[in-house]
């Protein structure tokens, strides 16, 4: 779909330039027509002066129509990304419980995405308990994103046995819509109460936005979270997080894009909110790491390293990463 989105991109841009040029053509063709006319004698600067203003105004319209048109573009390409899993029979609601005390247990699981050659995770296996706070670290194609969405649903293994609690994952891509700030929140928790956004709020640290906003919770965010700057919006994602019930949380590279002091507060606030919950963080950055009790490393798909806070090589790997 990225493609589709360039050639119309592209298409806008080709327009648009076509336009400018038609629009170029049809004045100056206007103008000298009349000039010629003015110039014989067949019409006094009245008319001359209503003349040129019927061409000046004569594309507004059709400026129109290629907006309506991309936008039209647009429109049946999102159809297109949504129809086919709409069109999907529903998922199971959750994975199966491990066992008691026990947040997480893979045996031998092994995934491979559709259209792949090669598995994203072979032979995997990893126990979490319940409460555990967890970083999982490895390079870009490791694995990290896979076991993520393994656990939180979004893929199926291709065998093995998978169990884990209800799961609610927060992606490095905070998606925000165009919409209330009460609208954009209940995504999370349909039936919330304001009182219990508000809470959620102030808990990710946008109490003082919230003062600040003469709405309140009616504020009106324009397109992708736009009026927010980028340690709101991972605020902003923080707070739906914080209306989910979901025993097990997974956060993808938290505080990636945040300056330092956000970044601390961001972490301070999950560990507060996370207590009693069980925690996997998929990490690049050590500070991610400094509110885990232990690390997992990931490569090729294989868990190599499982160490514990305490232990040496705990430190060790902190002091290789960012």
């Amino acid at each position: 779909m990225g493609s589709a989105d360039k050639a119309l991109n592209r298409i806008e841009i080709a327009t648009g330039a076509g336009l400018g040029i038609a629009h170029a053509a049809i004045l100056a063709g206007g103008l000298a027509g009349v000039g010629l006319l003015v110039g014989a004698g067949m019409i006094e600067a009245p008319v001359a002066v209503l003349g040129i203003l019927i061409i000046l105004g004569a594309m507004e319209p059709f400026a129109a129509l290629r907006r309506g048109a991309m936008e039209l573009g647009r429109t049946v390409l999102a159809a297109r990304r949504v129809g086919p899993q709409l069109e999907e029979p529903a998922k199971a609601a959750c994975l199966p419980l491990p066992v008691p005390g026990q947040a997480v247990v893979l045996e031998n699981v092994s995934v491979r995405h559709e259209g792949a050659a090669a598995t994203a995770l072979k032979g995997f296996n990893l126990d979490i308990a319940e409460g555990e706070r967890v970083a999982v670290v490895g390079t870009s194609g490791a694995g990290k994103s896979t076991l993520f969405n393994l656990l939180a649903g979004e893929i199926a293994a291709e065998s093995g046995s998978v169990a884990a609690l209800p799961t609610r994952l927060l992606t490095q891509r905070t998606e925000l819509f165009q919409d209330s700030l009460r609208n954009n929140l209940l995504l999370a928790k349909p039936d919330a109460t304001d009182a219990e956004l508000i809470d959620a709020l102030q808990a990710a640290g946008l109490g003082g936005f919230m003062r600040n906003a003469p709405a309140g919770l009616d504020t009106a965010l324009g397109e992708g979270g736009m009026g927010l700057s980028g340690g709101q919006a991972r605020r902003l994602a923080l707070a739906r997080l914080f209306l989910t019930d979901a025993p097990l949380w997974e956060l993808d590279e938290p505080t990636e894009g945040l300056d330092h002091a956000t970044a601390e507060d961001v972490l301070a606030r999950l560990s507060e909110k996370a207590a009693g919950r069980t925690l996997l963080i998929a990490a690049h950055i050590g500070r991610e790491t400094k509110i885990c009790n232990r690390i997992i490393v990931l490569n090729q798909g294989a868990l190599i390293l499982s160490v514990r806070k305490g232990e040496p090589l705990f430190d060790d790997i902190l002091k290789t990463m960012r």
